[in-house]
């Protein structure tokens, strides 16, 4: 994690993804476990204010423009989700940062969802970001290194638990991206032309194996 994080937009963050996309990152971090459920119904917020409207069912990926909820995070919570991305996962010489891969947006989408997981999520989510913002977003590089540090530190049980759930989020939406794929070396399921087989040092890990069971 990067001590001293630059602002990674001049202005408020910038939405890197489209509605599709998001929506299928929380099929794939297993957000959306009410899906196909039925009925849900609940007050849409924008800046954690709720507003009272209710939907239908599950959003169709085939027309995600028209998905029944909207996305409820304001542009300081949402560069506040940058700044703290990018903490967790900043950009290196191989890999680009959280934030430019559009993952607060995969946040803003998760905290609007109307699921349970996504309901029992959302206070946590937009309490810690308000809380941080003020911390943040204005600071000086020094100033915000100081926070974050604390943050990383605190021993509050509040702050932990937004903590933890919002790196669970952030390192499970990035790993889902080519750029995630190809920083930890995952190729998938590409065709070869041969096998080359297990490697020497494979083979002989498993021949001193074999030795200890007598085989």
């Amino acid at each position: 994690m990067s001590d001293a994080p630059e602002a990674p937009e001049t202005g408020p963050y910038v939405s890197k993804i489209d509605r599709r996309t998001a929506l299928a990152w929380i099929g794939v971090v297993g957000a959306a476990t009410a899906v196909g459920a039925g009925v849900v119904v609940y007050g849409p917020l924008k800046g954690g204010e709720k507003v009272t409207r209710g939907y239908g069912t599950d959003p169709k990926l085939t027309k995600p423009e028209k998905a029944p909820w909207s996305r409820i995070m304001i542009p300081e919570q949402l560069q506040t989700a940058a700044l703290l991305a990018d903490y967790i996962l900043p950009a290196n010489a191989t890999a680009p940062s959280a934030s430019s891969l559009g993952v607060p947006d995969f946040i803003d989408e998760w905290v609007s969802a109307p699921y349970p997981d996504q309901v029992r999520d959302r206070p946590v989510i937009m309490n810690g970001l308000n809380a941080m913002g003020a911390k943040l977003n204005k600071a000086s590089p020094a100033d915000r290194a100081t926070a974050l540090a604390a943050l990383s530190a605190s021993t509050d049980p509040n702050t932990k638990k937004f903590w933890k759930k919002f790196r669970h989020l952030v390192i499970g939406a990035y790993y889902t991206t080519d750029a995630g794929f190809k920083d930890i070396g995952y190729i998938g399921n590409v065709p070869r032309t041969s096998d080359p087989g297990p490697s020497a040092e494979v083979k002989a890990a498993l021949d001193a194996q074999f030795k200890k069971l007598g085989l």
